[in-house]
C-alpha cells in the first residue's frame, strides 16, 4: 500500500492493515502479526520470515513499513523472497511512494494489490470529521469543523487525535463548537492566532496588528482567522446585547454560559466595543469570508483592512463602548 499523491496518511494505512488483519481472522486458526521497518531490519531475518512458515501452524501476517528505505541489496534479496513466499504468510508492504523503476516495487505490484493510502480530498473532510466525532459519540458544531479543518488540514491520523483531545476537554452534554476548537487545537497549530484574538478583544490596535502579521507569516490560512475571529467575538456581542436591554455584566456572562478560558477576553471586549460595532465586525467578517472562497479577494489585503477599521479607535475616542465594566461584589 502506497500513496499515489505525495501525501502519504498514517490512519489510512492503518486501517487498511487492520482491515487485512480482519479478513485473515474470519477463517479458522490463529494469526501471528511480525512487524518490520525497511530502515532497520534485518533482510535475511525478513526474508526467512516470508519463505518459511510457522512451525505452530498459525498463518502470519507480516507487516513491513517503511519499505521505501530498503537498500537495493535488500530488495533485491526480498524479490527472491516473494518468489517463494510461503502460501501460510500474508504480506503487507506499506511505502511512502513506490519507485516502480526498481525491481522491488514492480514486482510487489505484480504480485499483489495496491492499496492508496494517500490523505483525503479537502471536500471528503467534512465527512470524515463527522463521522470521527459519531464514533466517539459527538457532534461538531459547522463553525467548530471548519476551524477544526483548516488547523489540521487534511491528515485524518491528526484529526484523529485532536478530536479525541477535544473529546477529553469539553464537556459531553454539548457539542464541540468553535471557541473549544481555538482553544484546543488552534493554539498548536496555528501559533499567534489565540494570541491575536485576545489583543482584538483587548482592542490592543498594535498588538493585534502585530499578531496578525505573524500568524499569516507563519502559515496561518485566513479561513481559519476568520474563524478564530467570528468564534472570539460571537459571545462579545451577545455579552453586549444583553447588558444594552439593561442586564448586568455578571447576569449577561451567565446567560450566554461562558467557559472559565472566554471569560476575560469577553469582559475586555465588552468593555471595549459597541454592539454596532460588533455587529458590522462580523458581518464584515462573513463578506471576506464569501470573497475568498469565491476568488475574489486577498484575504491577508483584507483582514488587514478590516483590523483597522475595527480594532483602531477613532476621533480620539479612549473608551469606545457603552458597555459598563463588570462590578466588583
Amino acid at each position: 500500500m502506497e500513496e499515489r499523491r505525495g501525501e502519504f496518511d498514517g490512519l489510512r494505512a492503518d486501517r487498511a492493515l487492520a482491515e487485512i488483519r480482519r479478513t485473515l481472522e474470519r477463517e479458522p486458526g490463529d494469526v501471528a502479526v511480525l512487524g518490520y521497518h525497511g530502515a532497520d531490519c534485518d533482510p535475511e531475518a525478513l526474508a526467512d520470515a516470508i519463505e518459511t512458515p510457522s512451525l505452530f501452524g498459525a498463518r502470519t501476517l507480516l507487516v513491513l513499513r517503511g519499505a521505501e528505505a530498503l537498500p537495493e541489496r535488500a530488495q533485491d534479496r526480498l524479490v527472491h523472497a516473494l518468489e517463494r513466499q510461503a502460501p501460510q504468510v500474508t504480506v503487507a508492504i506499506v511505502a511512502r511512494g513506490g519507485d516502480q523503476r526498481r525491481r522491488f516495487f514492480a514486482r510487489c505490484r505484480e504480485l499483489g494489490r495496491r492499496v492508496p493510502v494517500d490523505h483525503p480530498r479537502t471536500g471528503e473532510m467534512v465527512q470524515w470529521a463527522d463521522r470521527f466525532a459519531k464514533d466517539r459519540g459527538r457532534r461538531l458544531d459547522d463553525d467548530a469543523r471548519a476551524l477544526l479543518l483548516e488547523c489540521i488540514g487534511r491528515d485524518l491520523l491528526l484529526l484523529a487525535s485532536e478530536l479525541d483531545k477535544l473529546v477529553a476537554a469539553v464537556p459531553a452534554e454539548r457539542a464541540i463548537g468553535a471557541a473549544d476548537v481555538l482553544r484546543v487545537t488552534a493554539p498548536g497549530r496555528e501559533h499567534g492566532t489565540f494570541e491575536m484574538t485576545d489583543a482584538v478583544c483587548a482592542r490592543d490596535a498594535a498588538g493585534a496588528s502585530r499578531l496578525l502579521a505573524q500568524a499569516l507569516d507563519e502559515g496561518a490560512q485566513p479561513i481559519a482567522v476568520i474563524g478564530a475571529l467570528a468564534a472570539a467575538l460571537k459571545p462579545i456581542l451577545a455579552g453586549a446585547e444583553f447588558v444594552a436591554r439593561g442586564r448586568r455584566p455578571e447576569e449577561a456572562e451567565r446567560a450566554i454560559g461562558l467557559n472559565p478560558y472566554q471569560r476575560r477576553a469577553v469582559q475586555q471586549g465588552m468593555r471595549a466595543y459597541r454592539v454596532g460595532e460588533l455587529r458590522r465586525a462580523l458581518i464584515r467578517l462573513a463578506d471576506i469570508d464569501v470573497a475568498i472562497k469565491t476568488g475574489t479577494g486577498d484575504g491577508r489585503t483584507m483582514l488587514e483592512e478590516w483590523l483597522v477599521r475595527v480594532v483602531v479607535r477613532r476621533g480620539g475616542d479612549r473608551r469606545a463602548t457603552a458597555t459598563p465594566a463588570p462590578r466588583r461584589a
